[in-house]
């Protein structure tokens, strides 16, 4: 599954810039995490995006005045991302084995770690946010997005999932490639649960959820476009929530 899961963003890498474009559909997840991640993070902190794609996400932060790091499994989309992103040294790329199960940082090595749309693809979600920890100081914040399976879309997807199904469905899907990729997407995205699903499995990997003013532990992303997804804040205990 997890080759299957590279291939399938190996061949988006060309256009994935493209949903990040002015009015394109993933243009307001930037606004969206920065708000998020930068009450929890001082000045010049550290940040990891995990599963970074193409790097607007890194790159944004980065313009913030963090200090990011992108890393994906996808070589094609961490291709595009160092070439077409002039980060004055602000965000540095690292390259994941398909397969990994330890992240290649050191202990407490970030203030924040973000993984957008990435944990819906893992086998293991829970081992992911180990790791997430791990590599977090205490008091840091992880900051992520699965589907929201209370949005209309996520009920239509279910749909389409149970007709790709049907073996005749199957074998002419093969005719349309629109639609046989949508069917591998929706294969891939196969964590699919509900809030107090992600909120055992962070618990289980030693995070909380977080409180502020502005952020609950779960909600749905403001910008229109990104209403199908739940937004998470958890930190790592052992210090207060909040710029170091």
């Amino acid at each position: 599954m997890t080759d299957q899961i590279q291939r399938l963003f190996d061949a988006k890498a060309a256009t994935w810039p493209q949903k990040y474009a002015p009015g394109g559909p993933l243009t307001g997840r930037l606004a969206t995490i920065a708000q998020a991640v930068l009450p929890h993070v001082p000045p010049g902190g550290r940040v990891l995006d995990l599963g970074c794609g193409t790097g607007e996400l890194a790159c944004s932060l980065a313009s913030a005045g963090l200090r990011a790091t992108g890393c994906d499994i996808s070589r094609p989309m961490l291709r595009g991302a160092a070439a077409a992103r002039d980060t004055g040294g602000r965000v540095g790329w690292v390259q994941l084995s398909s397969g990994w199960r330890r992240l290649p940082f050191a202990a407490t090595a970030f203030d924040a770690v973000v993984a957008s749309s990435v944990l819906e693809y893992a086998a293991d979600p829970a081992a992911i946010l180990r790791e997430c920890t791990r590599v977090l100081r205490p008091g840091g914040v992880v900051v992520c997005t699965v589907p929201d399976l209370r949005h209309p879309v996520r009920w239509l997807e279910w749909l389409a999932r149970a007709i790709g199904r049907i073996t005749p469905v199957r074998a002419m899907g093969r005719r349309w490639p629109r639609w046989d990729a949508y069917q591998a997407y929706l294969r891939a995205s196969r964590q699919r649960h509900p809030a107090r699903w992600w909120l055992a499995a962070a618990r289980q990997a030693g995070l909380s959820p977080a409180r502020s003013p502005s952020w609950h532990s779960a909600s749905r992303p403001a910008s229109r476009r990104c209403q199908a997804l739940r937004l998470f804040v958890f930190y790592r205990p052992g210090q207060t929530v909040g710029p170091a």
